[in-house]
């Protein structure tokens, strides 16, 4: 097959994918129209540039970060207001894993993408367990705690972002800011 053949092919595709899931779906999706971002099936988007999957068992923070991994994704990375303001949308009983370890050999914290938290990251937590080095959040507010409690954890990954431009689907990518 030649490459004008495959991107006729692709473009093909995703004409009838975009159609289908942007066009052509449910009414009261928050996705409808000439622009639409998708996420996986049973991962949920709640606007921005991510899609979030919400674990429905409990799990280890490795147990998580290998699940999250799999689905090629991360546990959440809770790095800038906004998304510590969709955490504490969610249930405030309720806790969760997200990416936030401590390294000894560096004695901090680190996000799972390798950067450290910052100072106003810092300000947003109750990080004060040297012994506990896995970050949760539980009512509004970032604890530590031991690696191997398992608890339910929120896994995240760029959306797709399909826009509808003279009739034909362009794909998109979001990428993550770092």
């Amino acid at each position: 097959m030649t490459k004008n053949e495959l991107h006729a092919n692709f473009s093909s595709m995703l004409l009838a994918i975009g159609n289908q899931l942007c066009l052509e779906g449910e009414t009261n999706l928050k996705n409808n129209g000439q622009n639409c971002v998708l996420c996986p099936t049973n991962w949920n988007w709640e606007g921005g540039n991510t899609c979030y999957y919400y674990g429905k068992e409990a799990k280890s923070w490795e147990q998580s970060r290998q699940f999250c991994s799999a689905q090629n994704s991360t546990l959440l990375l809770i790095k800038e207001a906004e998304k510590l303001e969709l955490a504490k949308k969610k249930n405030p009983e309720s806790q969760f894993l997200f990416g936030l370890t401590f390294r000894d050999k560096q004695r901090d914290w680190y996000w799972e993408d390798n950067t450290a938290l910052t100072k106003e990251q810092k300000s947003w937590t109750r990080l004060d367990s040297v012994f506990q080095y896995c970050g949760y959040f539980y009512y509004h507010t970032i604890y530590s705690q031991r690696c191997k409690q398992e608890l339910y954890y929120i896994c995240e990954k760029p959306a797709i972002r399909l826009q509808r431009h003279d009739n034909h689907w362009q794909e998109d990518w979001f990428i993550r800011s770092k």
